[in-house]
């Protein structure tokens, strides 16, 4: 049996990048220590902000909640909300409320439950529906995404929160930037940071506090802390995404050459620190002339997803016509 390298006692993880073992009691801290250091390092948070937290009731965000409380009785003036973001994808999504749910009437978190149903008009289960019916170029998975962060924008206006915490793992964000790679998207590339913000009041901070964390330590984080129940399962629309092959990519690389991840990770952050000193894909943030969340153009992502799905109203239509006639963007964007 592998023993701490720190106590003698039996290990719970092996860090193969630095051959460290650590028991229950030194990994949690070894992991509440490395999110630390990132918030310090990227100038995260502050007394006094008011942070929303994207929960799913999954285990990356489960522990994020659970960290984000723990550093709270530490630092003065820090509100935090927890914003579950409902999808509605039957069989999938009515499992994962209950725990944060249960969660949070344990340990007194103030919660919210915001569906696609309420902010969006139609369920994902419906929008899927819709977009396969009418031969929409569009996976389940890029409609969730944009819409998850639409909602989460808007509920962050409704409380006032000034922050939006997402529990983004080095996983997650080496994931990302290889897809993006292979899609020769660079703009995308450059806002993969740790930190999202701008002086602009209507542009909500978002911060990943796990951003140095792997997936793996990030679960057993979970799995130590009682976090997660045991029958979780995976969203039905997995199959769609491609992230799942570069994971799996990914996983066998690093498998076979320890710290390759890691390696990913720093050559993004290059890259990134390379855009912020030419900026080179700078974007130039507005308001969304139908919504007011911030977009990069005249109408964002969701409302032209909103648009095709045939989810606005008539105020909203009318508005979006009179747009299109002079915004030769918009209107190419609604045609493709």
């Amino acid at each position: 049996m592998v023993k701490c390298s720190y106590c003698g006692k039996p290990a719970v993880y092996i860090n193969k990048v630095g051959n460290i073992a650590y028991c229950r009691q030194h990994f949690i801290e070894y992991f509440e220590h490395k999110a630390r250091k990132t918030i310090r390092k990227y100038n995260m948070i502050k007394p006094g902000d008011h942070v929303l937290i994207g929960v799913s009731g999954g285990k990356d965000s489960m522990a994020l909640l659970h960290f984000l409380l723990k550093l709270k009785k530490k630092m003065q003036r820090l509100e935090i909300t927890a914003v579950l973001v409902d999808e509605g994808i039957s069989g999938y999504r009515e499992k994962t409320i209950p725990n944060l749910v249960n969660y949070a009437e344990k340990y007194g978190v103030k919660y919210i439950i915001a569906s696609f149903r309420d902010y969006i008009g139609a369920t994902l289960d419906d929008i899927v529906k819709t977009s396969f019916q009418n031969n929409l170029p569009y996976m389940p998975c890029s409609y969730c995404g944009v819409f998850r962060r639409y909602v989460l924008n808007k509920v962050a206006r409704e409380i006032n929160a000034n922050v939006i915490a997402t529990a983004h793992n080095m996983d997650d964000i080496v994931q990302t930037y290889l897809m993006n790679l292979v899609s020769n998207s660079w703009d995308r590339i450059v806002s993969l940071g740790p930190v999202r913000s701008s002086s602009e009041e209507y542009i909500v901070k978002r911060i990943k506090p796990f951003y140095e964390l792997s997936e793996k330590e990030t679960a057993l984080y979970a799995l130590l802390n009682n976090l997660i129940q045991p029958d979780f399962n995976q969203c039905p629309y997995v199959k769609y995404n491609i992230r799942f092959t570069i994971r799996k990519l990914i996983n066998e690389l690093e498998d076979k050459y320890p710290g390759s991840k890691y390696g990913l990770l720093r050559s993004l952050l290059n890259i990134i620190n390379m855009q912020n000193k030419f900026k080179i894909y700078e974007k130039k943030y507005k308001t969304c002339l139908l919504c007011g969340n911030p977009s990069s153009h005249s109408v964002c992502k969701a409302c032209l997803f909103r648009a095709k799905l045939n989810l606005l109203n008539t105020e909203q239509y009318n508005k979006l016509a009179e747009i299109t006639s002079s915004d030769t963007e918009v209107a190419r964007a609604l045609k493709s």
